[in-house]
């Protein structure tokens, strides 16, 4: 039925199945160069105007598909162009043609597979991309028509193999979700969509770490052309700022979607029978104990037996960064600080940058149930600069700056550590919108402490002014009144 589809449109659009031998070692405006550019032409400037009224259907043409056909066919290495564009006339016919849809995405489906192979690397950056066009074949796929996700679910997972770098948020999105029909309708088992959300997971972590990573050069090298008068370069660079910047927001938006498909498979009860069974089949089989642990902690499900034999057993097999991790999560559980402290230090060589983050962050809470504030403050500051993009550290930083006012004496001194906490509040909310809702909280809760106007007034100080809070803190902060 496929082939007679392809077929069928192949034939309503003069294009042929392959391309010969001959054309293959031919230059990239093909045998008859006059006519390729001639085509070029007439398609390019009626697709421009079909463009600019922002893909009208009155300003779709016949005659620009004609001649985008005779450049397909005749010189299909002379501009990517002839794909992206290509990609969509084909989204017109599938949303104008419903009855021939399947055909037209199967047409769909053969240009970008001609794309991977006239254009496997991008031709600005000269960076690979088959796996990205691969992508975005599958999502294209599933996306017009669902039925399709088993073709679409196989061609995700092999781009997935090949490269998930190029993969956008959307595309690894698609991946998921027909995984999940995968499982739903019973051509993979449930423990692929276990697999897959960790699997996926990881890809996004790394993507935000080096997003984020390179925010940060950005940032220095615009600091350089600043201080050294090359005032010419900010504009560029703060537009790879923000590029990167809405990246790093993108991938944080595709995570979330991640973890809220995945909280059907994911209550700790159904996690915990899975997992048991598993386990009990290989309980040997170290990268099985590492997934456990893993998607255990992230799902909050540590409270159970399962998690804390896992933990032991993968620490008895292979001793690692991973294992130290999962003993540190069940020391903190036990309220032991100073163990759980000791083993998450251990995890922190991981060169896993979600859980270099969590093990951080962790051991700073550790140092702050031990009232150990500066050391907490330290280790939430590391937690910070392995994930520029988290709140959570600073929030950390505003409870100890918060939990220790009983160590200033004054009327403002003993204050000012409100002023600082509701700072570092700020700046977490600011820097991850996720975490908002819980910095508001503290900033609520916080405020009510500041000091009253006539107390601020009557100690020689104003509203709006500097304030430096000595002691371990030793930050400089706003003064502020109760309101």
């Amino acid at each position: 039925m496929k082939t007679k589809r392809i077929v069928l449109i192949a034939a309503m659009f003069g294009m042929a199945m392959s391309v010969s031998a001959q054309e293959a070692v031919e230059s990239k405006y093909g045998a008859d160069s006059v006519a390729c550019v001639t085509n070029m032409s007439i398609y390019s400037e009626a697709y421009k105007q079909w463009e600019a009224s922002k893909f009208a259907p009155e300003s779709f043409s016949q005659e620009m598909v004609n001649a985008w056909r005779e450049v397909y066919f005749n010189c299909p290495r002379a501009s990517q162009l002839v794909y992206t564009r290509g990609e969509k006339i084909m989204d017109y016919y599938i949303k104008t043609n419903p009855k021939d849809r399947d055909a037209y995405i199967d047409t769909l489906c053969m240009l970008m597979d001609a794309r991977a192979q006239y254009f496997p690397n991008d031709p600005k950056t000269l960076a690979s991309q088959e796996a990205g066009i691969m992508g975005r074949k599958g999502m294209l796929v599933y996306n017009y028509n669902k039925n399709r996700y088993e073709e679409a679910y196989n061609t995700l997972k092999a781009a997935v193999a090949k490269d998930p770098t190029q993969l956008q948020g959307a595309i690894l999105d698609a991946y998921f979700r027909t995984t999940i029909d995968m499982v739903n309708n019973g051509k993979e088992e449930g423990m692929t969509v276990i697999n897959v959300y960790q699997e996926l997971s990881e890809v996004i972590d790394d993507n935000i770490k080096v997003l984020a990573e390179g925010v940060v050069e950005l940032e220095t090298a615009k600091a350089a052309a600043d201080s050294l008068g090359n005032v010419d370069e900010i504009p560029a660079l703060d537009k790879q700022i923000e590029k990167s910047e809405k990246s790093i927001a993108n991938n944080k938006v595709t995570k979330n979607n991640l973890d809220n498909l995945f909280q059907p498979f994911a209550s700790c009860d159904d996690l915990i029978k899975v997992f048991s069974a598993k386990m009990a089949e290989t309980p040997d089989d170290v990268n099985l104990l590492k997934r456990i642990t893993t998607i255990l902690d992230k799902k909050e499900c540590t409270e159970s037996k399962l998690f804390l034999d896992a933990a032991v057993k993968l620490n008895e097999l292979e001793p690692s960064p991973e294992a130290s991790y999962s003993l540190g999560i069940k020391f903190f559980k036990d309220k032991k600080w100073s163990d759980a402290a000791t083993f998450f230090d251990q995890a922190t060589k991981t060169e896993n940058n979600d859980r270099r983050y969590r093990a951080y962050r962790n051991m700073a809470m550790c140092y702050q149930n031990m009232g150990s504030y500066s050391k907490a403050r330290e280790i939430a500051r590391r937690a910070a600069q392995v994930d520029p993009t988290a709140g959570e550290p600073y929030l950390i930083i505003a409870q100890l700056y918060a939990e220790s006012s009983r160590q200033f004496s004054g009327e403002i001194e003993s204050k000012a550590v409100f002023w600082a906490a509701v700072d570092k509040c700020n700046k977490a909310k600011a820097i991850d919108p996720s975490c908002a809702d819980r910095a508001n909280s503290l900033i609520r809760t916080y405020s009510q402490y500041f000091p009253p106007i006539d107390k601020i007034f009557f100690n020689d100080y104003a509203e709006g002014q500097s304030f430096n809070v000595g002691g371990w803190i030793g930050e400089t902060t706003t003064i502020r009144a109760k309101k």
